[in-house]
């Protein structure tokens, strides 16, 4: 700029046509998902590692399958008192902190096992693990539903709960030989290690995608609405997904798929260990092939979720998985006992992307983390009253009549599903088209402003005189 000019040139002037809003590329957004999945297959490992010690370990404080049953029964009991406020604080303040304390308060409990000296101790460490760790997986699903389209969220909450089944694919066979080989130390000290390893890479690898920036913006949005609705907030029934009715299906399958497992959970494993005469690898080695089954089947059926859509899915799961309630009810073979590990697995591998997903396509963007911790609360009042009515009932139910009982529940939660359910698709595409249309309006307004601003140049510019 010349010095002898009495005003600073405006420049050239470009109207602009489009408005374009930034976000994480496809590939970025990939790789933050399978990142996290990693983090979360490190723990799952360790958690897995540890699963077929707990009945040893009780056994050897002198308890039984009623110890083991108010052990599972806390742990699900920590996580439905905790899961809706983790879920609600990743919402408010970030995925990213709620992962991190989950990963690291996993380890740490792993320490507090070590030096539990009697069966409430170790029950004790046992509830705080279940709260410590209750946001992991609100958290990781409301990663997936920022950064993930709707028409491939499915296949990628598959790949993160298959993450989950990775744990258990090398987890309880490696807990079971370091424990016959090490003792009770040894697969503690393991799990714990992991747990680091899992924080450390979640902490240096994986961003935080609900950023201030937006969880400003939907602050603001929300304050207008709520001033339009002469509220000071949004209410809880705001953030409840829509229709209710789904939604209340939704958490009854949930409910129904913990219920069942952990209602057969304690006396499965004292089933094998005492009736069967099987030995801690025995039991790790069913364990892995039902997470193996779990994980390949999971990058399959998460995408055929997108394709065919939730609800063929989340049926055809449910009837496999109750198919396993039924082959351990009459299978005694090692061998034949796998392909019930198998069923079991194929089903989940259905169930889980689906109705993950499901919660997803029906869930407002500002509360995913909130609704996947309501989500998380409705399975663990399952862990709390599958083992509280064993207890109730172990005392005049035999091991086979208990499994035969769990399959009956799964196949009834399926009948009432097939009835209720709607695909998501149909649920959704309201909310999409009201979406879009606002999307549309934000865009005309943002250019009309622009040309504004456009037009109140050129004409100052003639006013001084000066040429375009």
């Amino acid at each position: 700029m010349s010095s002898d000019s009495p005003r600073p040139r405006m420049g050239r002037v470009v109207e602009a046509t489009d408005v374009t809003v930034s976000g994480m590329s496809s590939r970025r957004s990939h790789a933050v998902v399978l990142l996290l999945a990693a983090s979360v297959a490190l723990q799952m490992t360790g958690f897995g590692i540890i699963f077929p010690i707990f009945a040893k370990r009780l056994g050897e404080f002198g308890s039984g399958v009623g110890a083991l049953g108010i052990m599972t029964m806390s742990f699900a009991l920590a996580q439905l008192l905790v899961a809706p406020m983790m879920g609600a604080a990743a919402d408010r303040f970030g995925r990213k902190p709620v992962v991190l304390a989950a990963l690291f308060g996993f380890a740490l409990t792993n320490v507090g096992f070590l030096v539990a000296s009697s069966t409430w101790a170790f029950i004790a460490v046992r509830a705080v693990e279940g709260g410590i760790t209750a946001g992991l997986m609100p958290a990781t699903m409301g990663v997936v539903a920022d950064i993930i389209p709707e028409n491939r969220r499915a296949q990628w909450v598959g790949i993160v709960m298959a993450s989950l089944g990775v744990g258990f694919i090398f987890g309880p066979v490696l807990g079971g030989v370091l424990y016959d080989l090490w003792g009770y130390e040894a697969p503690f000290i393991v799990s714990a290690a992991l747990g680091v390893v899992a924080f450390t890479a979640a902490a240096l690898l994986v961003p935080e995608t609900r950023t201030r920036v937006v969880r400003r913006r939907e602050a603001l949005h929300q304050r207008r609405a709520a001033q339009t609705a002469a509220e000071r907030g949004p209410s809880m029934w705001a953030s409840i997904p829509k229709p209710v009715y789904i939604f209340g299906m939704l958490l009854v399958l949930d409910f129904t798929l913990s219920f069942a497992f952990t209602f057969i959970e304690p006396q499965m494993v004292f089933y094998f260990y005492d009736d069967l005469g099987w030995s801690p690898t025995r039991f790790g080695l069913i364990a892995g092939a039902y997470g193996l089954t779990m994980v390949l089947g999971q990058t399959v059926t998460g995408r055929a979720s997108d394709r065919f859509g939730r609800k063929p899915m989340i049926l055809i799961g449910f009837v496999l998985f109750g198919a396993f309630f039924v082959g351990i009810a009459f299978v005694r073979s090692f061998s034949l006992m796998i392909l019930a590990a198998v069923s079991a697995g194929l089903g989940e591998a259905m169930i889980m992307p689906a109705l993950s997903a499901f919660y997803l396509d029906i869930t407002s963007a500002q509360h995913r983390s909130r609704v996947m911790g309501i989500k998380s609360s409705a399975a663990s009042m399952g862990g709390v009253a599958g083992p509280l009515i064993l207890a109730a009932v172990s005392g005049f139910m035999t091991p086979r009549s208990i499994f035969l009982s769990a399959g009956v529940v799964a196949i009834a939660a399926t009948v009432v599903a097939a009835f209720v359910l709607r695909e998501p698709q149909r649920a959704v595409d309201a909310a999409g088209d009201v979406e879009w249309e606002a999307s549309e309006r934000r865009s005309l307004a943002a250019q009309t402003t622009l040309r504004g601003i456009v037009l109140s140049a050129r004409i100052a510019r003639s006013a001084r005189g000066e040429t375009r």
